[in-house]
């Protein structure tokens, strides 16, 4: 593109004197890189290692290169930091299934076993202050173990039928009373 040449005006001292002046900038077109596309580069890591990676079996051959590429020094270092990975694992899920243990044996009920667990960070040792802050969480009747008849849709209770009959008379009530003393 080419310059214009410059305009310049000059007048009569009566007049005012003008300069001006054009040009144009030359335009720069901005190329804008693309990132690279996984093809892409893996196509270029293929052509640097001779080995075609779009196959399961370059793939391999890639893994292979990579791990003979690593001292021994690294090799121990990645398996030290799995089975640090794997105790954390194991020392987390311990200390889940302790938590859960201390508040069964506290009478927490089931349905609040996660709000008080969070509330004690999973420590078993902090779920006894967190029942005593709040002892809403702590079942009033404790744990049942009860069997249900697979018929039956009622809720189990702890009393047989004849128990739960005789209770209704108040003569056995008295006798009852009476003997649990």
């Amino acid at each position: 593109m080419a310059q214009e040449p410059e305009a310049t005006k000059v007048e009569t001292p009566e007049e005012e004197v003008k300069v001006e002046q054009k040009t144009e900038t030359p335009e720069v077109k901005k190329v804008e890189e693309k990132a690279p596309t996984k093809n892409d580069i893996l196509r270029e890591m293929s052509k640097e290692y001779g080995v075609n990676l779009f196959e399961a079996e370059g793939l391999q051959k890639y893994k292979e290169f990579v791990e003979s590429q690593k001292t021994e020094q690294e090799k121990l270092q990645e398996q030290v930091q799995t089975y640090e990975q794997e105790k954390s694992a194991w020392e987390s899920q311990r200390l889940e299934y302790e938590s859960k243990l201390k508040a069964t044996q506290l009478g927490i009920k089931e349905d609040n076993l996660a709000d008080v667990l969070k509330l004690a960070d999973n420590d078993p040792n902090k779920i006894e202050e967190v029942v005593k802050k709040y002892p809403i969480f702590k079942s009033k009747e404790g744990v049942k173990i009860v069997l249900q008849d697979p018929h039956n849709n009622k809720q189990p209770t702890d009393m047989s039928e004849v128990e739960t009959y005789m209770s209704q008379d108040p003569k056995y009530r008295q006798w009852l009373a009476k003997n649990k003393k």
